[in-house]
């Protein structure tokens, strides 16, 4: 049985309940279908993509599996999600790079020694993350994250190339976490999330994500390349009306679209939001953060002592490329670049082969050789994606957590919605994702707890 962190049963349905369409197949989506699948509601999905997961979305990339999207359980103990993989037996390993990584400055032209990488994870790891409270009161409520990482830098007194790659590297830490530019996400409300146990970098499932999505939709009757258009609500149900022209009828429907769609005012509702919802969803941000992932014959990067890097660019402004060897994780001779919001330009503005020449650009010059010719290459385009329109949720200055949890909650006592951005504990946590799920569901059954897990015939 699972329960979303809490033991109440939240309210705001109206009865009865015949049957629910969930929109998006996403893992907010698929966990709110299972479960109300295994409490015998009839339960539709539809899905807009050609495929299940939305931005949880592993590839085979000439033979590797690559998640271009979420891959790692993040801090797994104690987290329903890697509890949902231990029950459907999916095993998982530790995806945590930071043992074997290894740096380069491209300003500087140099590999940095062992004392200065474990300097720079110190610092964004530890040293800010302690110095945020003092930072909180200094700079103000309505302060960014980049005024506090410049602040910092200054007060810590180191020379110029160090102080370069700490903003570099700081940076990248906070547009990792709010998939946006450190000036667009609130230091009041930075690390406000919940956190299980265990390592930020977690788990990685075998195979990568779609192993659980795939357990998850196992018997639900979900129905892709099929568009949510309109969701029209009346007094004794709902009508979901598709771009293909069908409509699906039921008494509830549960809304799990990303925020990026719904900012892109899609689907449409009839009648429209209200004015407090449509302007949370306007203050919540959304930003981007995009991968490259190329495939070669050999891990020659680890031969070179570069098992996983952190690449520190030459533009001042810039933040630094973290690049991860699949190899470690025995998932075939793969590099995966994570591209953060201020260099996405170099993935979204440019062809597949452009953004993979830029990105082995920076390796072979880390390497001191050039590069051989990779065998596959594939690059995410989330930001480009009308499907999501970005990566996922943050909180900008003069928004808040209650903007989220607003957004959790139901209209009209048959419209519900899903998602890591309806709830501020975990957002944008694939587990945030999926606790959402299982408390629309719980709403919607009157239970405390929910079953989850493959669904087959005769399984009430």
């Amino acid at each position: 049985m699972y329960d979303d962190g809490r033991t109440d049963i939240p309210g705001g349905v109206s009865e009865p309940v015949d049957r629910v369409i969930v929109v998006g197949a996403g893992i907010a989506g698929l966990t709110v279908a299972n479960s109300l699948s295994h409490g015998g509601v009839d339960c539709t999905v539809v899905e807009a993509r050609d495929r299940i997961g939305g931005r949880l979305h592993t590839i085979d990339l000439a033979g590797s599996p690559v998640d271009m999207g979420g891959s790692w359980i993040h801090h797994p103990v104690g987290n329903p999600l890697r509890a949902f993989a231990d029950q459907v037996g999916v095993s998982c390993r530790s995806g945590d790079p930071l043992d074997e990584l290894a740096g380069f400055d491209c300003g500087e032209g140099r590999r940095l020694s062992a004392r200065e990488v474990k300097a720079s994870l110190k610092m964004l790891y530890e040293d800010l993350p302690e110095a945020v409270d003092g930072l909180r009161i200094e700079l103000g409520p309505i302060a960014s994250v980049a005024e506090a990482i410049d602040a910092f830098v200054t007060s810590s007194g180191l020379p110029p190339a160090e102080a370069r790659r700490a903003r570099q590297g700081l940076r990248a830490a906070i547009e990792a976490e709010a998939a946006d530019m450190s000036e667009n996400q609130s230091l009041q409300w930075m690390w406000n999330e919940m956190e299980y146990d265990g390592s930020y970098f977690g788990d990685l499932p075998a195979g990568g994500y779609r192993s659980l999505l795939d357990a998850m939709a196992t018997g639900l009757d979900v129905r892709t390349g099929v568009e949510a258009a309109e969701i029209v609500l009346a007094a004794d149900g709902v009508a979901v009306h598709c771009a293909d022209g069908g409509v699906e009828e039921g008494s509830h429907v549960v809304v799990t679209v990303p925020l990026g769609v719904l900012k892109r005012g899609a689907p449409r509702f009839s009648p429209g939001l209200p004015a407090e919802r449509i302007a949370a969803i306007e203050r919540l941000g959304f930003g981007r953060f995009e991968k490259v992932a190329i495939r070669f014959e050999k891990p020659f990067w680890r031969a070179a002592g570069l098992p996983h890097m952190m690449l520190s660019p030459r533009n001042l402004d810039g933040a630094t490329v973290w690049v991860i060897g699949q190899d470690a994780f025995d998932a075939g001779p793969t590099l995966v670049f994570l591209v953060f919001a201020s260099a996405v330009s170099h993935v979204l503005d440019a062809t597949r082969d452009e953004a993979a020449e830029w990105v082995m650009g920076m390796l072979a010059e880390s390497i001191g050789a050039p590069c051989p010719a990779p065998t596959a290459i594939a690059v995410s385009g989330w930001g480009n994606d009308p499907y999501s329109g970005g990566a996922y949720t943050h909180i900008p200055p003069g928004a808040s957590p209650a903007d989220a949890d607003l957004l959790g909650e139901p209209l009209s006592g048959r419209l519900l919605f899903g998602g890591e951005h309806t709830q501020s504990a975990r957002m944008a946590y694939a587990d945030g994702a999926m606790t959402s799920g299982i408390r629309e569901a719980k709403r919607i059954l009157h239970q405390g707890q929910v079953r989850l897990g493959p669904v087959f015939p005769g399984h009430n």
